[in-house]
Parts: structure tokens; C-alpha cells; sequence
């Protein structure tokens, strides 16, 4: 057998993994558009895009997860593709003959286009655009300007605190057992959640001033029972 009908018998039997590439027609003009859109908000610097100048636009290809098997065969030729990370760095590409590049991925189940190096996009086009702040207007009609009421402003340091939520809850254990009461008593009084809140509450209100806070808490060591919106027998069904 002559050798290049050797070498065409090998070709015809051989599988070549072709990975897929899509054109810019190939994607949604709507899709493109807004990547367009998105690059010169980011342009920060006022630098002249490459996509400004068709040739290289036309150049720009989106890379896909597909991978087709074909017969070598049926290949017309292969072409090199360059992977910049922006479009920045696209600048550097030289356009020439069968030479092409990519820096997105292109999704056609989803139609998204994506980063393939897994950024986190940032920058002013992809910022939430929020309205401005309209008055909420309360039940009898006037307007509510005022939401909430901040309880609590950080005004002393972790080790102060804790000094101070173990004289709160040693009052509220003390307050447990009087009247009659049992040690045990004593302890759920000052592991209550309440006893805790209402403690924070005392030293807000108290302007952070431990020994002020103290001072109250000796009055009302153990708040009242705040409702709870179950009951018993809902607590144990749930």
C-alpha cells in the first residue's frame, strides 16, 4: 500500500475530542449587548476597548462545557485560540488568519454569560440599584418616619460585660430564693433568657454605665414573664 493512502486509512479510523466555541451571532443579541454595556461602565480608566475595532471584535469567541467526538476526517483544519482574563488584557491579541480569543464561557441552556475563573463580579453595572427611601405611612394615615428604636450600641468592652451579666444573674438567683424559694429556683431565675435580656435592656437604658445599671437591677432583678406565643401542648406537638 502506498504510503499516503497509509496515512489516509490511519486518519479515517482516528477520533478527535473537538471542544465548542460560540461566535458572537451565536449568542442572544440581547445578552451580548449588555455585556457591551457592562464593560464600558467598568472602563473606568477611559482606555479605548479592543471590541471598538471590528476586526478584533469579530475575533472574540465564548467558550463552552460541550465536547463533540468527530472522524478526523471530517476536521477542516483547526484554528489557535488565545484565554485572556479581560478585556484589558485582550489588547495584547494579534488578529491573524485563523486566530481567535475568549474570555467569557457561554451557557445556551441558560443563556448566561459567565467568568471561567470563578470572579466575583464587581464594579457599577452589577451594583443593586435601590429607590430612594419613601415614608411609610401608619395605620391612622400620618406618615412614620421613625421605625425602630435602637436598643442596643456596643459601649463596653467583652470582659466588663461579662463582670456584669454575672452580677445581674447572681441578683436574679438571690431574688429566686427569696420568699420561701428553693436553690433551685434560684438557678432558673438567673439562667432565664429574660434575666439576660433584661439586663442588657437595664444597661442600655443606663447609658452603659455598669454601676447605674446595677443599681436598677437591685429594684427589679427578675423581669416579668414575657407571653409566649405557644403553648404547653403546642410546644410538645411541634
Amino acid at each position: 500500500m502506498p504510503l499516503d493512502l497509509l496515512f489516509q486509512s490511519k486518519r479515517d479510523h482516528l477520533l478527535m475530542n473537538v471542544k465548542w466555541y460560540y461566535r458572537q451571532s451565536e449568542v442572544p443579541d440581547s445578552v451580548y449587548q449588555h455585556l457591551v454595556q457592562d464593560r464600558h461602565n467598568e472602563n473606568d480608566s477611559g482606555r479605548e476597548l479592543v471590541i471598538t475595532d471590528p476586526v478584533i471584535k469579530n475575533r472574540e469567541l465564548f467558550i463552552s462545557d460541550y465536547v463533540d467526538t468527530y472522524h478526523a476526517a471530517a476536521l477542516r483544519g483547526k484554528c489557535n485560540i488565545s484565554h485572556f482574563s479581560d478585556i484589558f488584557a485582550a489588547r495584547e491579541f494579534k488578529a491573524r488568519v485563523d486566530s481567535f480569543f475568549y474570555i467569557l464561557g457561554y451557557n445556551p441552556e441558560t443563556r448566561r454569560l459567565n467568568s471561567t475563573q470563578g470572579e466575583i463580579r464587581v464594579g457599577p453595572s452589577h451594583q443593586a440599584k435601590l429607590p430612594d427611601l419613601q415614608p411609610f405611612p401608619s395605620p391612622d394615615g400620618d406618615t412614620v418616619t421613625q421605625h425602630e428604636e435602637l436598643v442596643w450600641m456596643p459601649g463596653v468592652n467583652d470582659c466588663d460585660l461579662l463582670m456584669y451579666l454575672r452580677a445581674a444573674r447572681s441578683m436574679a438567683a438571690f431574688a429566686g430564693m427569696c420568699d420561701g424559694g428553693s436553690t433551685e429556683d434560684g438557678c432558673v431565675a438567673a439562667s432565664r433568657d429574660d434575666t439576660t435580656l433584661n439586663a442588657l435592656n437595664t444597661l442600655h437604658e443606663s447609658n452603659y454605665d455598669a454601676g447605674k445599671a446595677l443599681q436598677r437591677l437591685v429594684k427589679k432583678p427578675v423581669p416579668k414573664l414575657i407571653e409566649k406565643c405557644w403553648t404547653e401542648d403546642e410546644v410538645e406537638s411541634a
